[in-house]
């Protein structure tokens, strides 16, 4: 795909997240000519203007439009509404149209929508610790009142980083949906019951998840470049389904080998959520030793009772 050229406009003066990213998002299909200015007479001779004059991009009327979850749009949803869906096509044409929405639903709800709610005073970040946020660190790049004039340099480096974080999304994403038939493919051809082997990590949780459906995976395993790694799989009370043993909990090398047995085990995390071995074979011995420990908090019960199910599957 060709990218026309376009004459954008928005206005000047202190710069939010809102028409900051809108400006990275027409930047990725569109040669852009930015001018950023009130002036309506040189506005009206643009063609798209987001953020200021009125207009379908400008969200600053009485009459705003909302999401169904009640939520205003600002510039920023608004032209990704307008021209999210052309912005994945041109990222990568091989995507389906059902794709395309997935991914423009995932951009708008885990992005876009943040931006919208906090420029209309929608407060959303509800948590005891400050914590920076998109739209914080955006409009964080305006210049401070005892700089020189630096406004539009400030807005275009701005632009830039808004670019990067809009590209890393959709590019998550994408490798999201790519990922889906090579962990469905481990997941229907696994050897260990409880347990999903990759030969490169991937990004499988939400694949798993459709796939997964009674919670029957413990662990993924998958390769790096010089290891192999074995991480829990939480369920959906976010808990993992099953932890790591205690004994392994920080130990490395020596002394993991020693406690698991696994010569080449390295380590094990504080978190008992990842442990890394040298081999497959070896990453493979420690799933199936935490595999046969006892649940944490196991009843006595429930301990003999999957005691004898483990001595049928063998007989």
């Amino acid at each position: 795909m060709k990218k026309e050229f376009k004459k954008i406009g928005t206005h000047d003066g202190k710069f939010h997240a809102d028409e900051v990213m809108a400006t990275a998002m027409l930047n990725q299909i569109f040669i852009t000519d930015l001018i950023r200015t009130r002036d309506k007479k040189i506005l009206n001779k643009l063609d798209i203007v987001y953020d200021v004059n009125g207009g379908e991009l400008d969200h600053h009327g009485i009459d705003k439009v909302l999401r169904e979850d009640g939520i205003p749009y600002s510039s920023c949803g608004l032209v990704w509404s307008k021209y999210g869906k052309d912005i994945i096509k041109f990222r990568d044409g091989s995507l389906s149209e059902e794709e395309i929405n997935d991914i423009f639903n995932f951009i708008d709800r885990s992005l876009i929508e943040g931006i919208d709610a906090l420029d209309n005073g929608v407060w959303i970040d509800k948590s005891e610790i400050p914590l920076m946020n998109v739209s914080s660190i955006l409009s964080g790049f305006n210049p401070v009142w005892y700089e020189k004039d630096s406004e539009n340099e400030n807005f275009n480096e701005a632009v830039g980083v808004a670019a990067s974080i809009l590209n890393n999304k959709i590019n998550f994403k994408i490798s999201v949906l790519k990922a889906k038939e090579k962990v469905i493919k481990a997941y229907e051809t696994r050897e260990i019951p409880q347990a999903v082997i990759l030969d490169t990590y991937c990004p499988y949780i939400e694949a798993l998840k459709e796939v997964d459906k009674d919670e029957k995976i413990l662990f993924v395993i998958f390769k790096t470049k010089t290891n192999y790694i074995i991480q829990t799989v939480r369920g959906k009370d976010g808990e993992d389904r099953k932890k790591l043993p205690k004994a392994w909990l920080g130990k490395r090398d020596e002394e993991l080998a020693k406690v698991t047995g696994v010569s080449d085990a390295i380590f094990c995390h504080t978190g008992r959520f990842i442990a890394v071995a040298g081999s497959l074979e070896g990453i493979k011995q420690l799933a199936q030793i935490t595999i046969d420990e006892p649940y944490e908090h196991e009843s006595i019960i429930s301990k003999i009772i999957r005691s004898v199910r483990k001595l049928f599957v063998r007989k």
